[in-house]
């Protein structure tokens, strides 16, 4: 059956001030699952990607992996939302990720402050209560990747791949399966790097095959990475 592929980018530069490029092991990840679906005979009739570097960066490296010539659509709506503007409008002294890990390193319980602090950088985002302090508000970007997921195109001339992020995969899947907009940062954070969610074609619309897929590192389970 053709299907929708949504392929969560590589390991990309964590806790770096440049998040968005791919480390070493994000390229290695991209790589081996093209070459994976390659051999599962899953191969692209289309190819869309979102326009942030990590995307694109994923996507010619599991196409050249794949043996699949390196090109595709370029759409923005499958991007990412900016975690920096969703901190700074927390905590303007978090615009620079160094600033964060500053702060992070001088607390006793350095984990533990990380992600209080995110979960409340995300909640305030999330609640709508500040929608005027973000370039893109949480309902915002619902509604861009809602547009994005409708606008896709019937997969009948073979399985169409898009390569994005974790973030609008989640929506995705909110939408298919009805869950509220505050579940972003728990299914988000479960979501690991090249994994595949699946879609089909169903009478109502899309239908959710499978999620966060990642059998091609079963047997490289230091190869899967969430960040």
């Amino acid at each position: 059956m053709s299907a929708i592929y949504l392929i969560r980018h590589g390991q990309a530069s964590a806790g770096a001030d440049d998040y968005d490029q791919l480390s070493s092991l994000g390229t290695q990840q991209a790589a081996h699952l093209g070459a994976d679906l390659a051999r599962r005979g899953i191969r692209p009739s289309a190819v869309i990607s979102g326009a942030l570097k990590r995307h694109r960066q994923t996507a010619e490296h599991c196409l050249t992996g794949a043996g699949v010539d390196p090109s595709w659509d370029t759409q923005a709506h499958w991007n990412e939302y900016d975690h920096r503007q969703i901190l700074a409008a927390y905590n303007p002294a978090y615009r620079e990720m160094s600033a964060l890990r500053a702060a992070t390193a001088n607390q006793p319980d350095p984990k533990r402050f990380f992600r209080a602090e995110l979960k409340a950088a995300f909640g305030r985002w999330l609640s709508g209560d500040f929608d005027d302090d973000y370039p893109e508000s949480a309902t915002a970007f619902q509604q861009r990747v809602q547009g994005a997921l409708s606008a896709l195109p019937q997969p009948d001339g073979g399985p169409v791949w898009v390569f994005t992020s974790g973030g609008p995969i989640t929506v995705v899947t909110q939408t298919l399966m009805g869950l509220p907009m505050d579940t972003l940062l728990s299914v988000n954070a479960r979501l690991v790097n090249t994994g595949i969610t699946k879609l089909v074609p169903g009478p109502g619309g899309w239908q959710l095959s499978s999620l966060n897929e990642h059998a091609a590192f079963e047997s490289r389970p230091e190869w899967i990475t969430y960040l």
